[in-house]
């Protein structure tokens, strides 16, 4: 697949970049092209057309692909290599922009580059036979995803992709202890429909309450994530018919197994 931005649809994303001339945006296109491949690497199975993807889809991963080429790109625009070490490029007619608002820019084009993934891995789940794809297991492979997820079940309002990688750990070690309370099984499919967009409405109940139970474990708020797990457990538990696969899974048989008894009806019955 091969996804192609012009340089009104650039400049449209990244007003900051906006040019009389092409100048800017041509001295990108070798970044531009390198980028719009990584995305394609990063979001798609190799078999996936570019025709086949719906155009908010492809509207955002082409803003992704604009925010990465140009987070990429600041720091290169206005230097140039001279005999004697770098230098910026003068202009008589603009002053330089000072250090700190460059970098500032650069944050903003670095969060708006990252809420864009977050977007992309929002809408991938809606598009055919995506999640069916190893591409899918690698990208949501958690309860917890992308930033928002953050900012709605962990209290964290202010939450970046970069935290997400940051508290991957201890998300790590909640979702361990909850498969051992609602089984591997269970949690195993669950993340399976979050992928093929096929959750059924108590499946969305129970993984509400288990993204809450993550957040308050990465909070610290142990015994108010033990509470949410029980409730869970609860739940599955009144409702085993709901939850198939975990009344197939080896827990539920456990946890549910009977031992024999020595009726004195049966042909086994043992005197003594």
């Amino acid at each position: 697949m091969k996804i192609t931005i012009d340089k009104d649809f650039f400049e449209k994303t990244i007003l900051t970049a906006t040019s009389a001339t092409a100048d800017v945006f041509d001295s990108l296109c070798d970044q531009i092209e390198t980028a719009a491949l990584d995305a394609v690497i990063f979001f798609f199975p190799v078999e996936t057309k570019a025709e086949n993807l719906n155009e908010e889809l492809l509207k955002e991963v082409k803003r992704y692909i604009c925010f990465k080429t140009f987070y990429n790109g600041i720091p290169l625009l206005d230097l140039v290599l001279t005999p004697t070490g770098f230098g910026v490029v003068s202009n008589q007619n603009l002053a330089p922009a000072s250090r700190d608002r460059v970098d500032s820019l650069r944050r903003l084009v670095g969060n708006c580059r990252d809420e864009s993934v977050d977007r992309v891995l929002e809408m991938l789940p809606s598009l055919k036979d995506w999640g069916d794809t190893i591409v899918a297991r690698f990208r949501i492979g958690s309860l917890f995803y992308t930033a928002h997820q953050l900012r709605d079940y962990a209290g964290k309002p202010e939450a970046l992709r970069s935290d997400l990688h940051q508290l991957g750990p201890a998300i790590a070690e909640a979702e361990e202890i909850i498969q051992s309370h609602i089984s591997k099984e269970l949690f195993k499919s669950l993340l399976e429909k979050i992928r093929k967009n096929t959750l059924a409405d108590d499946e969305i109940i129970v993984l509400h309450a288990l993204r809450r139970a993550v957040g308050f474990f990465i909070n610290d708020k142990l015994p108010a994530f033990r509470r949410e797990i029980d409730d869970v457990v609860n739940v599955i538990e009144d409702n085993p018919d709901k939850f198939p696969t975990y009344k197939d899974s080896t827990a539920y048989k456990v946890k549910h197994f009977e031992h024999y008894q020595n009726d004195k009806d049966d042909t086994t019955y043992f005197f003594g």
